[in-house]
């Protein structure tokens, strides 16, 4: 449906250059800085400038360190000729870094796909890490090690074992085991001793000559039984097949110890802590980083730990980063080395092969789009179409750098009364490349597709409406400019008297599954 504003009119009629994808009428959806615990939303509107409709069937999103961070609310839907689409788009960071990408509607109707680009900048809940913000790699390293230390307040071996014993590690009067799950009932030094409790080091103190402060640095400190801290020794972790010795889950031979498994995750973390914090002495953390970040991965923090985390902060002033954001690791290549970006060169292309709409004789454009899935994007080069009847609609494109979380969009001129059976062909990060170009769908007028769907008028109304074609339906919706919908029944006329008057969106939901809204204006 037009719309009945007159402004959005002459802004629309712009982009009338003939039948094409459908065109963003925001073009960059800025997100406001959003932290790990909530998601923000904005709007984005889609405009079909042509005489025939057009569906997008699907939306593809693209990761960052492994998660799609930018969602949309529909990734099916209608949008009808003249008419504007709005959806929300949503943004859930998991990292405080400014996040850079595009999403790609696809299409089958024969004019090729869109492309928005969406940016917005993580951030952390906790202030405590904001040094750490946008940095990756040896600066993120360097940002974690100045914070973790900064204020550091060392309590010394004894005052640390006091209050490991008494209260960190104390659950109702009970000190347990890390490695073997044997508890007793104790709460100081002498109670340990008692026991055949002491003090394990998770990094062996052996490494750094018991030297201070990493000697009484809790975050590496766990109560254990003696006999087992005896069994660990100073061999490092990793996974043993054959062992010598086994107790509560943990298992050790001569030459490497493994934590049951509930303690591994802790373990990771509190190895990977004390070499951001300190070094790693003699290189004994080089050998284990695999294994740790496996175990790190694989038993994410739990509520103790990270309860120990905050109870060890209000003695130490210190935090273990690895606990509070375990996805600190995925942007550190290396905890012992120098940790350099293993960055990637990819591109994404969307067609396999490319349909063009056929129909009655006119120019079209076709929108092929490539985006730079990697963190280096890639280039190409070399573009030709192997047909006369198609054109590039700028010319030759020449070379293309395409960045890292940015997309461009080749646009293909044909014309809908041939038929095609050809190909476009490239180089792209020095390999060639040819994209199928057939004859694709059929072009539905409007005038037909308009008398085979729901639709309706007046437009502006007063107290209701009519819906043609109402037995199509399964759902209709009413929504108003603040999001709040009205579920109303789906049949020939709607009264909406009791409605304040303004702007709505109607939103037909079809029993095939399709679905696509119209704008409506009740008068006043």
């Amino acid at each position: 449906m037009r719309s009945f504003f007159l402004s959005l009119v002459l802004m629309l009629s712009s982009f009338e250059i003939g039948a094409q994808a459908l065109v963003p009428l925001d073009t960059l959806v800025q997100f406001a800085s959003t932290d790990e615990l909530q998601a923000s939303s904005e709007s984005l509107r889609l405009y079909n400038p042509n005489s025939y409709p057009i569906e997008i069937n699907a939306v593809d999103r693209f990761d960052f360190y492994g998660n799609k961070v930018f969602s949309v609310s529909d990734s099916a839907f209608l949008v009808l000729p003249g008419d504007t689409f709005s959806l929300s788009l949503s943004f859930a960071p998991e990292h405080n870094l400014m996040h850079k990408q595009a999403l790609i509607f696809k299409s089958n109707s024969g004019f090729g796909h869109t492309a928005v680009s969406v940016q917005g900048q993580g951030i952390y809940s906790n202030s405590y890490y904001n040094v750490t913000r946008n940095k990756e790699q040896e600066p993120l390293k360097n940002a974690l090690a100045s914070r973790i230390a900064l204020g550091y307040s060392s309590l010394g071996y004894t005052p640390a074992r006091d209050n490991m014993y008494s209260s960190i590690d104390n659950s109702g009067g009970q000190v347990e085991c890390v490695y073997t799950g044997r508890t007793a009932s104790f709460n100081t030094r002498a109670g340990a001793n008692n026991n055949s409790f002491n003090c394990e080091h998770t990094f062996p103190q052996g490494f750094f000559n018991s030297n201070e402060p990493m000697r009484s640095d809790i975050h590496h400190l766990f109560p254990t039984d003696v006999s087992a801290n005896s069994t660990r020794g100073n061999k490092p972790f990793g996974i043993v097949a054959n062992p010598t010795w086994q107790n509560g889950g943990s298992k050790s031979n001569s030459s490497t110890f493994e934590p049951r498994d509930v303690h591994k995750g802790a373990v990771a973390r509190a190895m990977m802590y004390f070499v951001i914090r300190y070094q790693d002495y003699s290189g004994h953390f080089s050998g284990q980083e695999a294994i740790l970040r496996q175990w790190h991965d694989q038993f994410p923090p739990t509520a103790d730990e990270k309860s120990r985390n905050s109870a060890i902060y209000s003695l130490q002033n210190n935090r273990n980063p690895f606990v509070d954001y375990p996805q600190f690791i995925e942007r550190i290549s290396d905890i012992d080395g120098t940790a350099q970006a293993n960055d990637t060169a990819g591109l994404y292309f969307s067609d396999d092969t490319i349909f063009l709409a056929q129909g009655n004789s006119g120019l079209r454009r076709y929108s092929f789009l490539i985006y730079g899935e990697g963190s280096l994007g890639g280039s190409l080069s070399n573009f030709s179409l192997n047909d006369p009847n198609l054109n590039f609609v700028n010319g030759s494109p020449g070379t293309v750098n395409v960045q890292g979380g940015e997309y461009y969009r080749l646009e293909i001129e044909f014309e809908t009364g041939n038929a095609y059976n050809t190909s476009l062909t490239f180089n792209a990060m020095g390999q060639a490349v040819s994209i199928p170009i057939i004859s694709g769908p059929q072009l539905s007028l409007e005038d037909s597709f308009s008398a085979s769907v729901p639709h309706f008028f007046p437009n502006p109304a007063w107290d209701g409406i009519s819906i043609e074609n109402a037995e199509q339906l399964e759902r209709l919706l009413i929504i108003d400019q603040l999001g709040r919908s009205y579920d109303m029944e789906p049949r020939g006329w709607l009264k909406l008297g009791h409605l304040p008057r303004g702007l709505y969106l109607i939103q037909f939901h079809l029993k095939n599954g399709m679905h696509y809204q119209e704008k409506l204006f009740l008068k006043p």
